[in-house]
């Protein structure tokens, strides 16, 4: 009995569209996408040399706090879509729009100068915030004669407004007699006014990661922030407020009456 073999016929449009899909591929991953990578920076410790008070009469800390900072890609920087891919799959980071970070046109240096100047007004802001808390809480601890310039903070390649709450909460452990840090490694983020509000940073969740990093038991961000936490919360303490004075109410709290909750002060949560 005869058999028939089917003739089979092989078409190049499957082989064509695979190789035109890798070229297109290919070119994505080279090409530079309008974006920025945002990833964590590394924890400063402010105690001894980071925060200092120039001719002013300072107490021993005990205890340490860390500023968080964000590493972001330069505004003139061009991301690959390699990188952005890399970040997505193996990230301890983030990807957002350039649009989100910068306007259009701005340079390295114009965001360079416009980052130390926040900072240096954060510091500036701090003081004073620090200064009235004090008032409030220590009236016996004289502040009335430090110098508005009297703060000075080390940091090389670092801007923004964020430290604002740290530093704040730094002078005030360093210019009165009680121990407010409690020998605890406590993190935060922020900015802050004169009277002590607490605004929104970005990159929350890059700085919970540096808290981590750093081995911090606590950590303060502005409860404008609440909406940017990740799911889950693991090894730290997350305090959301609203001001210095809540900020320094929760770590004046014994740790007995401190709540067991990974996130405090967050109502959505």
């Amino acid at each position: 009995m005869a058999t028939r073999r089917n003739n089979l016929r092989f078409s190049r449009t499957p082989w064509l569209g695979r190789s035109l899909f890798l070229a297109i591929l290919a070119l994505s991953l080279l090409a530079p996408m309008n974006f920025v990578l945002i990833t964590p920076g590394e924890p400063t410790a402010l105690f001894p040399k980071t925060l200092t008070l120039k001719g002013a009469t300072t107490y021993p800390t005990d205890g340490q706090l860390y500023l968080l900072t964000i590493m972001v890609t330069n505004p003139e920087t061009k991301v690959l879509g390699a990188e952005i891919l890399g970040c997505w799959v193996w990230g301890e980071c983030a990807v957002m729009p350039r649009s989100v970070m910068y306007e259009d046109g701005t340079t390295n240096k114009e965001e360079e100068k416009s980052g130390t100047e926040s900072m240096e007004d954060s510091q500036s802001e701090a003081l004073l915030a620090s200064l009235k808390e004090i008032k409030k809480l220590f009236p016996d601890n004289r502040v009335d004669l430090i110098d508005p310039d009297a703060i000075s903070v080390k940091l090389k390649n670092t801007g923004g407004p964020s430290g604002g709450l740290i530093f704040a909460i730094g002078i005030t452990e360093m210019l009165t007699q009680q121990d407010i840090l409690k020998g605890r490694k406590i993190a935060g983020t922020g900015t802050i006014t004169s009277d002590g509000v607490v605004g929104p940073i970005g990159g929350v969740a890059e700085k919970i990661l540096g808290a981590q990093k750093a081995g911090a038991s606590l950590l303060f961000i502005s409860q404008e922030n609440c909406g940017e936490l990740p799911e889950k919360i693991e090894g730290i303490k997350v305090i959301a407020v609203q001001t210095l004075h809540e900020a320094i109410g929760y770590l004046l709290l014994t740790p007995q009456k401190s709540p067991s909750s990974p996130v405090i002060g967050c109502q959505n949560l």
